[in-house]
């Protein structure tokens, strides 16, 4: 972990030099950083560690100034008056007071929105629908900008938006009203997402958001701070273009105590594992996680930052990601060797699944072997087969995973669906209701359900009953079937049984309207059932939701949970008496087959992760440079010996390995090196902060 005074000169020189010099610096490689975002349409979070408060201050200024002069929207809050733990109200104060470029840059939403329409004074709502559905956003604050966009009713919409913002439903009291929701708690991470794709439909590159005086998440109480450190680490993983936030920078800066002591970032470890400093490779690349205010990197260079080609916008959001911690949700093949058995079972299982009902299996490895990554290549094959994928992530069990009432809406927003840039089940759902012609074809599915005799029927004539009697069909279904009145409901087997039948519905849709094949259901992290605190008592509460999950009861789908060697063993040894304990309870569902996840958990061959040999390590090696390559040009030398002699995990070997070219590329560059075999001026003229693009934008 970066600490706060690492580096830091005795004898108490005058530092304003250096200061200036390592601002100048950041601000260079905030260059490349967003030319990275932008094409690649990912998101990434850094964290600065200042010295003092004017610091923190003095960086923020610079920081967002620079960005919206590359055509960036920027907003800069405090988080000694905004908490993380009340994110609708950070997202509130985004969508109201972000700022763009200009002297006369306008701030916020409404009026970003009446500049469009004067920018586009005939056709301002066609465009900006058009936009809407090249950046794949659907949603409430899509329906509020198109309304704000058409001259009759721009003036009613701006009342609606400024309610909307202070968690007013509107759908509620206003009668054919196409707003479902408002901004709440619990929908302003998907609020955040759907934002950052309007600024790209207004014209813009992205969004930078700076938060300033993080000291202050590690003076919470304890539980509000796990929560702040808990949506942080949340953050960092939201990265992947299609169901995260698009070409966005998170910023955050803070002394010494958010890094260092008890109460610090550390003391999360998922999110300490994302923002270690990976290497000591020396000077800092520009995505690195987490990085100094102060160092002794020396005088700024005078190069422009380097833009990539658009045929490599995979590969770079492939390194983006690994620099911040978290395994490639894409290209996922380039950084895999040695799992050629693994992928021969994942066929397997994947067509058992469709012949015989379902499929369970463990995949069995300890801490950082590579569990995660190996989750994500099932997922990338199984989208690519037509497979929904949807997590579950035992990361917290007080995340209700034992109520499926309550994690059912979380299961759906943490879901992939295989269509172009992967977009959740709820937003699938948020596109469906608010097209006339799909929301016909998704009505007429569910009339076909309901004359069947299963369980998905049971949610399918309760749809019907609830369309029948409301003013607006299309809202009733999405509010249904997204869960949005199971978030309160408490563990009882009625409520139980109706978070299984509103699922079961909505596999079933999906496979007669999109025709997909069954779901894929992966559950990572069983062995959170084991740390300390959790209790025999909160362990069968899981069980009995994992009896439904995995015993059986949705139909074709395969399901694969990961486990550590240790937390299996325990499992099985204590899952006998634990799932009896289910099965004879009064309040158990028959969907809840304790009996059946019994006897697969007694019975399965777990899949182990396959160690490393040798000749696996040095191909891993060579992919990883090769991505690199890809997205920096070849060429950036790197001795490969100490690599191959490496025991380290395979996701702690790339992201060191990735922080070292990244390092030495950004050092060359420096130097003004020129990238072998690539014209950058001409590319570098696209990117050129003073162009404006199509809607007048730098």
């Amino acid at each position: 972990m970066v600490h706060p005074n690492q580096g830091k000169r005795a004898g108490g020189e005058d530092w304003a030099g250096d200061k200036a010099a390592a601002t100048a610096n950041e601000l260079i490689r905030l260059d490349q950083a967003l030319i990275d975002l932008k094409l690649s349409e990912g998101s990434e979070v850094t964290l600065f560690a200042c010295t003092c408060a004017e610091q923190q201050q003095n960086l923020a200024l610079a920081l967002t100034d620079r960005a919206r002069r590359w055509g960036f929207v920027t907003a800069t809050l405090s988080l000694s008056t905004h908490s993380l733990t009340e994110l609708d109200q950070v997202v509130r104060a985004v969508i109201e007071g972000f700022e763009t470029a200009g002297r006369n840059g306008e701030r916020g939403l409404a009026a970003n929105l009446r500049a469009f329409a004067r920018r586009n004074p005939t056709e301002a709502a066609a465009r900006f629908a058009r936009a809407a559905v090249r950046w794949g956003v659907a949603g409430d604050l899509t329906t509020l900008c198109l309304g704000l966009l058409a001259a009759d009713t721009s003036e009613r919409c701006g009342r609606r938006l400024e309610a909307w913002l202070d968690g007013i439903e509107l759908g509620r009291v206003e009668p054919n009203s196409a707003l479902r929701g408002a901004l709440t708690e619990r929908t302003a991470r998907r609020a955040l997402v759907e934002f950052t794709r309007l600024v790209r439909c207004l014209g813009y590159s992205g969004l930078v958001l700076c938060l300033t005086d993080g000291d202050h998440l590690a003076r919470r109480p304890p539980r509000q701070r796990e929560r702040a450190y808990t949506l942080l680490r949340e953050l960092i993983d939201n990265f992947d273009s299609g169901r995260g936030m698009t070409s966005t920078r998170l910023i955050i800066t803070g002394g010494e105590r958010l890094f260092v002591g008890q109460t610090s970032l550390r003391s999360l470890p998922a999110l300490a594992s994302r923002i270690e400093t990976p290497s000591t490779a020396a000077p800092p690349p520009p995505h690195r996680s987490c990085a100094q205010a102060e160092s002794d990197e020396g005088p700024p260079s005078g190069s422009r930052p380097q833009p990539v080609e658009a045929r490599a916008r995979r590969a770079l959001r492939t390194l983006i990601r690994v620099a911040q911690g978290l395994p490639p949700t894409e290209a996922v093949a380039s950084m895999s060797v040695g799992h050629e058995r693994i992928d021969a079972v994942i066929t397997d299982l994947l067509a058992h699944a469709r012949l015989a009902g379902s499929v369970f299996s463990v995949l069995e490895g300890d801490y950082g072997t590579g569990k995660t990554h190996l989750l994500l290549h099932l997922a990338d094959r199984a989208l690519a087969a037509g497979h929904p994928v949807f997590r579950l992530n035992l990361e917290r069990l007080n995340l209700d995973l034992g109520n499926p009432a309550r994690h059912y809406g979380r299961l759906l927003a943490d879901s992939e669906l295989p269509m172009a840039r992967r977009p959740t089940a709820l937003e699938w759902l948020a596109r469906a209701t608010r097209s006339p012609a799909t929301c016909g074809a998704l009505l007429r599915a569910i009339e076909a359900v309901a004359v069947a005799r299963s369980e998905a029927s049971i949610a399918a004539k309760r749809v019907l009953r609830i369309t029948r009697g409301t003013h607006d069909v299309p809202a009733g279904i999405e509010r249904f079937l997204g869960g949005r009145d199971l978030e309160n409901k408490p563990g009882s087997p009625v409520h139980r049984r109706d978070a299984y039948s509103r699922l079961l519905l909505l596999t079933e849709l999906f496979q007669r309207i999109q025709r997909w094949q069954g779901p894929v259901l992966l559950i990572d992290e069983a062995e959170n059932l084991y740390v300390s605190g959790v209790s025999r008592a909160a362990r069968r509460t899981a069980l009995r939701s994992l009896a439904f999950y995995c015993g059986g009861a949705l139909p074709s789908t395969c399901v694969v949970m990961t486990s550590t060697p240790r937390a299996l063993a325990k499992l099985r040894y204590e899952a006998g008496e634990l799932l009896h304990d289910v099965s004879t309870m009064g309040n158990s569902l028959a969907a809840e087959d304790a009996e059946m996840l019994s006897r697969r958990l007694m019975r399965l061959s777990p899949l182990a992760v396959p160690a490393l040999a040798p000749e696996h390590r040095a191909e891993l090696v060579a992919r990883v440079v090769a991505t690199h390559a890809a997205v920096r040009g070849p060429g950036w030398p790197l001795e490969v010996g100490p690599w191959l002699a490496s025991n380290e995990p395979p996701r702690v070997l790339i992201r060191r390995l990735v922080d070292e070219l990244e390092s030495s590329w950004w050092r060359h560059r420096r130097a003004g090196a020129a990238q072998p075999g690539m014209d950058r001026t001409a590319v570098q003229d696209c990117f050129d902060p003073a162009a404006p693009d199509a809607n007048g934008h730098g």
